[in-house]
């Protein structure tokens, strides 16, 4: 009798620590930072529906504390983590492997700003990047895109907590945050009591991808995560829970992109080499057709 009640256990267990996708025995386990936010649901959910097509059971465990992105970077480095996700310019990952697919589609180049309620105005007459110059940007620290904001020329207040920043652009310690259009919106419905709003006339554009990283010596999950994302873009379910989710929906409703200025900068950060030619891995958008160039 014990030993079935051991047995039954570790089966509910097993059950437990499967993703919603995968609910037999793992084959690999996978740690994966914490989830934080609607986005990173969304990266969770296309990456458990991409390793739900290799036929492999792989398990994702979430990290059970808030790590800043140069940790992370470490730990997969080390291997205490098994992956990460980050933007390809971001000089953190220079020593990790990235699965060169981009996740949200090459949207993380696509810019929207926040800003105080009240502030509209200081932005309606911006009509280049030289105007934009005149004001200050808030952005994560570690964040790859703040380098590709400082290149431009534009002035940048950082924290090393991205979260930190909603609260400091309330307290008027810079004038934006530039998030990609599809990052905003249902963090904005979080934090109502900080008076914040999207700003409604600007597009800021840049060659971008978010990547998945492992380690260089990770070759499996590589190998799983890769091919899984291949075979759910080819099937057509990659696409329908991306556009279908919360956050791009969000984008269709509310942004108005092709009504917006456009603001275009290079990003010198990044190897175009790195980034795939094939038009099924990017978004585009009538009128900017934003695919990175040969």
């Amino acid at each position: 009798m014990m030993r079935k009640i051991k047995i039954i256990k570790h089966a509910l267990v097993a059950i437990f620590l499967c993703n919603s996708y995968i609910c037999t025995a793992c084959s690999v386990t996978a740690t994966i930072p914490l989830i934080e936010s609607e986005k990173d649901q969304l990266i969770y959910d296309l990456l458990a529906l991409s390793l739900s097509k290799t036929g492999v059971k792989v398990c994702l465990n979430q990290l059970d504390q808030v790590i800043t992105d140069a940790r992370k970077s470490r730990r997969v480095e080390k291997g205490t983590l098994s992956l990460k996700w980050s933007s390809a310019s971001n000089p953190l990952e220079k020593n990790l492997r990235p699965i060169k697919i981009p996740i949200f589609k090459g949207l993380l180049g696509y810019r929207i700003f926040v800003i105080r309620k009240g502030d509209q105005n200081r932005f309606n007459n911006i009509k280049a990047l030289e105007d934009l110059r005149k004001l200050t940007a808030g952005q994560g620290y570690f964040w790859g895109d703040t380098k590709i904001l400082q290149t431009a020329g534009i002035p940048v207040v950082t924290a090393a907590q991205g979260r930190n920043l909603w609260s400091m652009l309330a307290s008027h310690r810079f004038d934006y945050m530039s998030l990609a259009v599809h990052e905003p919106w249902l963090d904005l419905e979080h934090r109502a009591e900080l008076q914040l709003e999207v700003e409604k006339t600007l597009l800021l554009v840049y060659p971008s991808a978010l990547f998945f990283y492992v380690s260089p010596d990770n070759k499996v999950l590589y190998d799983l995560i890769l091919s899984g994302m291949e075979i759910a873009i080819n099937d057509g379910s990659y696409d329908r829970l991306f556009y279908q989710s919360g956050m791009i929906q969000a984008v269709v409703e509310h942004a108005n992109l092709s009504a917006r200025k456009v603001i275009y900068i290079n990003n010198p950060l990044i190897n175009r080499d790195v980034l795939p030619a094939d038009p099924r891995y990017w978004f585009s958008l009538p009128l900017l057709n934003f695919i990175p160039a040969q």
